[in-house]
């Protein structure tokens, strides 16, 4: 492990106008890392990145829709030109809804997808190549939740869903990239104090009408604090970790007999068709 990579080299933070993307960035830029940091939330960002910057760290606050390919590859243009080389990009940006999966709206699913989904890949297409041509050391990290891992996702099923194919694109870039040298981490926070209650504050109006907010659209009561998911992070990632959870240390045993619960499912499956044998074309 090498003790601080960070200093001198270069982070992209997508989600970065608040919450854990902002916290990211004051964790990043303590350890002497410059910073482009994007957000749909121009302002925001902007500010967050002049409230970082200093002598010998230098940011970037830039307005970036990460479900637009052409937004993600024009940020990546301005973060070579400007700062030369990317070590690390954090894809952070996410949104959150609440629904049955009945009566969730084509337009729910689709918002969704195209920012915690699409919005990933778009970033790895457009960093990774350019990543893997450089030489020394490199990492990637994605950001899931918990919900990636929970059997029971009652009215979170669809957002639950975009999280597990950012667990499964994770793990397969990260078997991809060994060879390279790049280092991959999943970051799986749990309930954390954001703003992602009020995702909907972003939505586009051509994916249809608001979906209900039944927690409200305030930060999460009785959360983690998104500095302590920010040092998770980082710690996970001088780690090379391939996950990395931050949760309340009061929910860590309840999640932990969720996980326990799909791994039950699963048991359960195997032991019940052990014995049954297939024969093909039979």
């Amino acid at each position: 492990m090498i003790d601080n990579p960070f200093t001198g080299h270069t982070a992209v933070i997508t989600g970065a106008a608040s919450g854990i993307g902002a916290a990211l960035a004051t964790e990043l830029a303590a350890r002497g890392m410059s910073l482009v940091l994007a957000d749909i939330d121009q302002v925001g960002v902007r500010r967050v990145a002049a409230a970082l910057g200093t002598d010998r760290v230098r940011t970037l606050g830039v307005g970036v829709d990460v479900s637009d390919p052409d937004s993600v590859a024009a940020l990546a243009d301005i973060a070579y030109t400007e700062f030369g080389s990317v070590e690390l990009l954090c894809n952070n940006a996410g949104v959150l809804l609440f629904g049955s999966v009945s009566e969730s709206s084509l337009g729910d699913w689709r918002w969704l997808s195209s920012v915690n989904v699409e919005g990933t890949l778009n970033c790895l297409r457009t960093f990774v190549p350019r990543m893997r041509r450089a030489t020394g050391w490199r990492h990637v990290m994605n950001t899931a939740s918990t919900h990636a891992f929970l059997p029971d996702t009652a009215n979170s099923a669809l957002y639950s869903a975009t999280k597990h194919a950012v667990l499964a694109l994770t793990l397969g870039l990260r078997g991809e990239l060994a060879a390279d040298g790049i280092g991959v981490t999943l970051l799986c926070p749990g309930q954390a104090a954001t703003r992602i209650l009020d995702s909907q504050r972003n939505r586009p109006q051509t994916f249809g009408r608001r979906a209900g907010e039944p927690f409200g659209t305030g930060p999460i009561p009785m959360a983690i604090e998104p500095q302590a998911v920010a040092r998770a992070a980082v710690e996970g990632i001088l780690r090379d970790s391939p996950l990395v959870f931050a949760l309340p240390e009061d929910t860590r045993e309840n999640f932990r007999a969720q996980v326990a619960q799909m791994w039950h499912l699963a048991d359960n499956a195997l032991g019940d068709h052990a014995e049954t044998q297939f024969t093909i074309g039979g």
